[in-house]
């Protein structure tokens, strides 16, 4: 039996689709989409519409400013705000194709009501479904809204631009990281960051990540403290404990002599310090400083948005704070080549921003001791530079 075979005719073939949405706030599940049919279609029209029933956490300016920070990557892409029906707005557009995500058979019997509806406004357009990813179809705006309030990790749910929207906008707060090499300088320049804030009645929290640790180390009631007491316990040996619990000074001594137990003990720790500083975030508002020598190396990049003030400090210099700290010179080396050094985190960070397409890094030499006016221009660079000016000025006290 001969077969005909059919050609595609690419003329026949729709180039554009519209994709429309509230985005409020654009979030993975929705990049996922456009991602997808931006392989499928030559130009892709993505709408971020305007509900006059609806009350919206973000201003359409903004929705519309986060929708294209997040889908930048995309060349075929344009991002436009509309009023109406989406048929309408297709029909305007020049596109014959609507594309819906639906994660739910609650969201496709909504998305077909809508596709009857667009056919009974007779303007020849049709509807596409997509169907969301496996690992994406839990994600919605409303789901992140509810995590930021508690403060719950969003990464896996919105890119780390409208990660820092919500986190101004729900929390107040503006969060940015402050790490360097051992003795470089955080905690004092976190110090005086904080007399400029009070001084111009700016809110400023210093958030000492080591002091989270050692805090965690101490606590002796909680479940969470005893099952970390006890992985500590099998990864390290009993060597590390005097009385039953942990000393920190021990432990000191045996991961920072080996950079894979010094790892481990970050990995350990990861989980329950995060807990930690989500207790601590609590009804904080303004700039949070969150002061952490490990910052980069544990992987807590994403918390502070890549917006990172990177201490740089000389040899000698970090030497002599060593000393004066009552660490001998072999302990005071032994801390320093257990971390990674300066070139390291500042490579990172550089990384981190371009493969997020956001944040922030500030390198400060901090070898000689701070001055007020130097810490006045960093802390209105933070402002400026983090769109937070808005946020500082509800809150100024």
């Amino acid at each position: 039996m001969n077969v005909k075979q059919h050609k595609l005719d690419i003329s026949l073939t729709p180039s554009k689709a519209v994709y429309a949405f509230s985005a409020d706030p654009i979030t993975k599940g929705h990049i996922n989409v456009v991602e997808r049919i931006s392989n499928t279609f030559q130009q892709i029209v993505v709408g971020i519409g305007r509900n006059p029933l609806k009350t919206y956490l973000f201003s359409l300016e903004e929705r519309l400013n986060l929708a294209k920070q997040a889908l930048a990557h995309l060349n075929n892409v344009t991002v436009v705000s509309f009023q109406g029906m989406v048929a309408d707005f297709a029909c305007e557009q020049g596109a014959s194709i609507i594309v819906k995500g639906v994660r739910n058979p609650t969201d496709f019997d909504y998305e077909q009501t809508h596709h009857l509806v667009g056919l009974s406004q007779q303007v020849g357009i049709d509807t596409h479904i997509l169907f969301a990813d496996p690992a994406l179809a839990h994600v919605s705006s409303s789901a992140v809204k509810a995590i930021q309030v508690e403060h719950g990790t969003l990464t896996q749910y919105v890119p780390l631009v409208v990660k820092s929207a919500l986190e101004r906008k729900i929390s107040g707060q503006v969060i940015i990281g402050v790490t360097g090499e051992i003795a470089s300088g955080k905690s004092t320049l976190c110090d005086q960051l904080r007399k400029v804030a009070d001084k111009k009645k700016i809110p400023l929290h210093h958030i000492d990540l080591d002091k989270l640790g050692h805090n965690l180390l101490q606590e002796d009631t909680s479940p969470m403290h005893v099952q970390l007491t006890q992985s500590l316990i099998s990864r390290f040996g009993h060597q590390i404990c005097v009385n039953g619990k942990v000393d920190r000074k021990l432990l000191a001594k045996v991961v920072f002599n080996d950079s894979k137990a010094l790892k481990d003990l970050n990995s350990l720790l990861l989980e329950p310090i995060t807990i930690l500083l989500r207790k601590s975030l609590y009804r904080k508002k303004g700039i949070i400083l969150l002061n952490g020598a490990l910052l980069v190396e544990a992987g807590l990049l994403p918390v502070c948005n890549n917006q990172v003030i990177l201490n740089n400090v000389s040899r000698e210099q970090q030497t002599l704070r060593m000393l004066s700290r009552g660490y001998t010179r072999e302990e005071s080396e032994s801390r320093r080549i257990s971390q990674w050094c300066f070139t390291a985190k500042k490579k990172a960070i550089n990384n981190a921003i371009d493969a997020d397409h956001f944040g922030r890094l500030w390198i400060r030499n901090t070898s000689n001791k701070p001055d007020v006016e130097s810490a006045e221009r960093l802390l209105e660079q933070i402002i400026d530079e983090t769109d937070s000016a808005s946020v500082i000025e509800e809150l100024r006290v």
